[in-house]
């Protein structure tokens, strides 16, 4: 069974806010999270495992620390963004250390990609990267069969693609504040989901969507979109959101990808 795993920093335990002071302390809880999944998988019945990187530069993995029986993909820009190396190969995919979408009720670092965007739609679904990297993996026939993060994400895992394995690691009771597991006890919780869910592998389906592909994104401030409604794919639709069509979905992510960068430039 060939698995990709890719891994956010939002949804490990005891990580509550950003903070650049902590980056090597990230680095460590995100690889150690990475490691526990990976053990789980093989445990599970995986025999190949690539694992990718969803936070910030995309360097966050500490090579002498990853398991040594995977191979990963590190650093940016790349094609697919969090789900780049993602192919029709694979068998099965794992979301590790996610965040539920912007404006989530106590999602904790709630986000969704950039601090431009608000709200992001897909054939009028309302998703955020923990969505989108999901539909990316469908894209390619790929279910996704593990959420870790919060419990907002793991809830908004659930409501959209049904019952896979989530393993919640912290509940927020703010952006910026969550009661957390013990990022040990987190780990043995992940692993056991990891395991869990290559042995349910033939429950799980892709999360796939209708072609072609309307999105709509919504900016934070009108600002951003002002800066690329005169692009020739793109229809301004009001003070802060854009519309504009693909013929797949992985066309339709690759646009929005640029846009959701180029948008940030302006200010």
């Amino acid at each position: 069974m060939k698995v990709y795993m890719t891994a956010d920093m939002e949804g490990v335990s005891g990580l509550v806010q950003w903070d650049g002071a902590d980056r090597q302390r990230e680095r460590e809880l995100i690889t150690a999270d990475l490691n526990a999944a990976v053990e789980g998988a093989f445990e599970g019945g995986a025999t190949e495992i690539l694992v990718g990187e969803a936070h910030a530069n995309m360097r966050n993995i500490i090579p002498e620390q990853i398991d040594r029986r995977v191979r990963f993909l590190s650093g940016q820009p790349k094609p697919l963004n969090h789900m780049g190396g993602i192919d029709e190969s694979f068998d099965l995919a794992m979301l590790v250390c996610y965040h539920s979408r912007s404006g989530t009720l106590h999602g904790v670092m709630a986000h969704t990609y950039t601090g431009s965007v608000y709200s992001l739609k897909f054939n009028d679904i309302e998703v955020g990267e923990l969505g989108t990297d999901a539909a990316l993996a469908g894209h390619f026939g790929v279910p996704v069969g593990l959420v870790t993060g919060d419990r907002a994400a793991c809830e908004e895992a659930r409501a959209l693609l049904g019952d896979v394995e989530t393993v919640a690691v912290k509940e927020g009771i703010s952006r910026s504040a969550a009661i957390c597991l013990p990022p040990e006890v987190a780990r043995e919780r992940i692993r056991a989901g990891a395991a869990a869910a290559c042995r349910r592998a033939d429950d799980f389906e892709p999360f796939v969507l209708d072609t072609p592909v309307e999105v709509e994104v919504t900016f934070i401030d009108p600002s951003y979109a002002d800066g690329i409604e005169h692009l020739p794919f793109v229809t301004r639709a009001n003070g802060r959101q854009v519309l504009f069509e693909a013929e797949d979905f992985q066309a339709a992510f690759e646009l929005f990808n640029a846009i959701q960068f180029l948008a940030g430039t302006v200010r």
